[in-house]
């Protein structure tokens, strides 16, 4: 490395750069996996966790090292998880991303994406039960069973509800509250 050209700066503060990063993907990368997505939905994450100006898609593919297809494809997971969102530039025909880090709408997604897992085991719950009642069924104790699982989905929706119902602050004040 040639100090006299300024090329030791850069590289150290390439090295500053990849340790402050390796805890936030780490971090990322863990949290992907446990809701059942790849690594590269993590270092997608954390990597415009870590920017402070949104980023095209070009710029994370230079940045990760992922092809434009990988970068693309999860990057729509990340914005249907209401993690991310696409910004247009003015003068700039690309979409760049930002991280959503507004708590509300944060929740409000997370609130969304939680009950339409809901309506779906719901609705699953219910053409179980219908054809459980159109023929014999092998187990007598499966419709009890299917009542179960509804009013524990139906109660976690109404929860559901009841969180949309008040801002983040609203919530945090009002479970802070004394009894």
């Amino acid at each position: 490395i040639d100090k006299s050209c300024g090329l030791l700066p850069m590289v150290m503060d390439q090295e500053v750069r990849a340790l402050l990063k390796r805890h936030m993907i780490d971090a990322c990368v863990k949290v992907a996996n446990s809701r059942g997505c790849c690594d590269a939905v993590g270092v997608l994450q954390g990597t415009l966790f870590l920017t402070d100006a949104p980023l095209s898609m070009d710029q994370l593919v230079e940045e990760t090292g992922y092809s434009k297809s990988t970068v693309s494809i999860n990057m729509g997971i990340l914005e249907r998880m209401g993690l991310v969102k696409r910004e247009v530039i003015p003068g700039d025909k690309r979409y760049h991303y930002v991280p959503v880090r507004d708590p509300d709408s944060l929740r409000r997604d997370m609130i969304a994406n939680i009950r339409q897992n809901l309506q779906d085991i719901l609705i699953a719950l219910d053409r179980t039960e219908a054809d459980l009642k159109a023929g014999d069924g092998p187990d007598p104790s499966a419709p009890a069973r299917i009542e179960e699982i509804r009013r524990y989905y139906r109660r976690t929706d109404r929860m559901l509800d009841l969180m949309s119902r008040y801002s983040t602050e609203e919530l945090i004040s009002r479970l802070e509250a004394p009894i």
